[in-house]
């Protein structure tokens, strides 16, 4: 091992504390003392000495700057994690910490509203965690960054403001893409901070590099790299304001390790003033409205930043006046979801559909023999969003917020078809096949548990699935807030995502529901939960299947066919009180009921074990 023996000194890099005490000297030597006597407000993990004079830095990364006695400055400049190096005599070690990138980034956060973080641990963000504790900001340490993200995005949904996920560099910032992929087709600002190799040695072959603005390229708005301590504050700002501007959606920010450690050597940078967006095309707008108000078979299709805040109560504002109900095309099923199971067959039958949403699979990318087959089709969309197979008879970009307050204004009156509207405002309740003994529940049955139990301001978070399905159509005409497993596809969301909404301490119960399929991507987080004290209820249909998958293959090839996509019964019930969280198996609806109970009673995470029928759903996957 290499062993330097410090003679020089460099200038003083900033204030240190007072001194909190001397380490003892002894015949020449140190005994193993900690130099960092924790002081009121802790900036830097602790410096170790042992005996023969070694100082250890305990850091993998370059350029870690200290001070040492009388402001003679330490620098650490090595390459090799664990270095050592033999020092005279140290009677105070401290971190240069004032104004350093971590402490601007938590403050920064904290300027712009964010409480939150959601995040795992790694080298390079260090700085930021050391930060947080004194910055008014709450990480919420996870167990895998793609979890992370999703908790990041399922507290978006609930706040419309930024999630914000934090991960290290290299494998976990790669981890979290599939995450923030979602995030991005759920159209949710997410601000996705990534720790990076420091930028000194960069194209040299840095520990974990990657290119991260290619890799985000095409999940992300944008990507920024922070160059220097002084520019944090303004490329936050203009990252979390881009987030949520137009259409919703991630923006990434690359924050290289010595940047987090190094000190601000000037004053701050402000962030540059908001672009100005442009007006609405009022001509454009007069034409749509005119059409939505002669139309007597109107349909109204969404984007899922459309459905949200101030655009979602304009759209169903809209949809009232007109006699309909606006379709969302959140999950990945889209118009083919089991809760649009009843309107389905008459997409095609509109004479006027109004589409403010991208013209992509989810809406059968607008062909005739789908969406208003002799009707007119006005399409509202946004740079980026895929090119049209079909000529509308109105085709604007206008943000869907501006879209539909000029709509929701002008149209007053219309001419809908009585019968029409019963169709869509009167969303039938399945009805419920014959209840068995004690065995495996039918989904429904599982759906009609839930409805007896379910409170208003109570959220679904749900997975995908056939299970899932099942739940969407028998919950479907239910007013609660839904999150969906999005366009993109994924299934294991709903875990962490209830868990980011349970974080938020909304005045409702969170109830994950999922397959068991899904259940397994993400049961860890019930420790995550456990240590944070987050309560919600996981409710897990299994069939001891890859549901979806199993009813395609014995669809398609036969069920002599059906190979690899069968499971064990596994107890994850189990799993989650291992996990420090609660378990219920369950087989029936009376058990069904009373472990719904006993979980929102307990205050606890929990998770509900419930054998049912593996059963194919009345939606067909895509």
């Amino acid at each position: 091992m290499l062993h330097t023996r410090l003679t020089k000194t460099f200038p003083r890099l900033g204030q240190a504390w007072p001194r909190r005490g001397a380490a003892q000297r002894r015949g020449g030597s140190f005994n193993k003392t900690n130099l960092l006597k924790a002081p009121p407000r802790r900036f830097a993990p602790p410096l170790l000495v042992e005996e023969g004079k070694t100082l250890f830095p305990d850091f993998a990364l370059l350029g870690q700057q200290c001070l040492i006695e009388e402001g003679k400055t330490l620098f650490l400049d090595f390459g090799v994690l664990g270095r050592h190096c033999l020092i005279e005599e140290v009677t105070y070690l401290t971190m240069s910490v004032k104004r350093t990138g971590g402490h601007a980034v938590v403050r920064a956060l904290h300027e712009l509203g964010a409480r939150l973080v959601f995040s795992v641990s790694g080298n390079q963000v260090l700085p930021i965690f050391d930060a947080a504790a004194d910055g008014g900001i709450r990480i919420v340490h996870m167990r895998h960054e793609s979890a992370s993200a999703f908790a990041a995005a399922g507290a978006s949904e609930l706040t419309g403001e930024p999630g914000v996920l934090l991960t290290s560099a290299g494998p976990a910032f790669l981890a979290a893409l599939t995450g923030v992929a979602t995030a991005k087709t759920m159209e949710l600002p997410l601000l996705f901070l990534s720790g990076a190799s420091p930028l000194r040695n960069a194209g040299f072959g840095n520990f974990q590099e990657l290119d991260q603005s290619a890799l985000t390229a095409g999940v992300c708005k944008r990507s920024f790299l922070v160059s220097t301590v002084e520019s944090i504050p303004a490329i936050l700002g203009q990252a979390w304001r881009l987030a949520s501007s137009g259409i919703p959606g991630p923006v990434h920010v690359a924050l290289p390790a010595d940047v987090l450690m190094a000190a601000a050597a000037g004053p701050f940078q402000s962030a540059p003033p908001p672009e100005s967006t442009e007006s609405a095309d009022v001509s454009g707008l007069e034409q749509v409205a005119s059409l939505l108000a002669a139309a007597e078979r109107p349909m109204i299709v969404l984007r899922p930043s459309a459905a949200r805040g101030r655009a979602g109560v304009l759209a169903n504002r809209l949809a009232a006046q007109l006699g309909v109900v606006p379709l969302v095309t959140g999950p990945p099923r889209a118009l083919g979801d089991s809760r649009y199971i009843h309107v389905a067959p008459h997409y095609k039958r509109s004479d006027c559909a109004l589409v403010i949403a991208p013209s992509d699979y989810a809406l059968g990318f607008l062909d005739e023999s789908i969406i208003a087959s002799n009707g007119r089709l006005i399409v509202i969309d946004a740079a980026g969003d895929p090119p049209l197979r079909r000529i509308p008879a109105i085709h604007l970009k206008v943000s869907p917020p501006d879209a539909l307050e000029y709509l929701a204004g002008a149209a007053a009156r219309s001419a809908c078809d009585p019968e029409w509207s019963r169709l869509w405002t009167s969303v039938p309740t399945p009805e419920n096949p014959a209840p068995g003994g004690p065995g495996r529940m039918h989904p429904l049955h599982v759906a009609s548990t839930i409805r007896k139990v379910l409170r208003p301001d109570d959220v679904l978070v749900v997975d995908g699935g056939e299970f899932c399905q099942w739940i969407r159509q028998g919950l479907g005409d239910v007013p609660n807030r839904w999150l969906w497993n999005s366009k993109f596809g994924i299934i294991g969301n709903s875990i962490p995502m209830a868990l980011g909404v349970a974080a938020l301490g909304h005045a409702g119960r969170t109830l994950a529901i999922m397959g068991d399929g899904g259940s397994a991507y993400h049961l860890a987080e019930f420790e995550t939960a456990a240590r944070y004290g987050l309560r919600f209820t996981a409710i897990v249909g299994n069939d001891a299947r890859w549901g979806a998958e199993w009813h395609l293959q014995a669809n398609r090839y036969g069920v002599d066919r059906t190979f690899e996509t069968n499971l064990l019964p596994a107890r994850y019930d189990q799993a989650a009180a291992g996990y420090g969280g609660r378990g219920y198996h369950v087989t029936d609806a009376g058990g069904l009921e009373q472990a719904l109970e006993a979980s929102f009673a307990a205050g606890e995470p929990s998770c509900i074990n419930v054998e049912v029928q593996s059963l194919r759903s009345p939606s067909v996957p895509p």
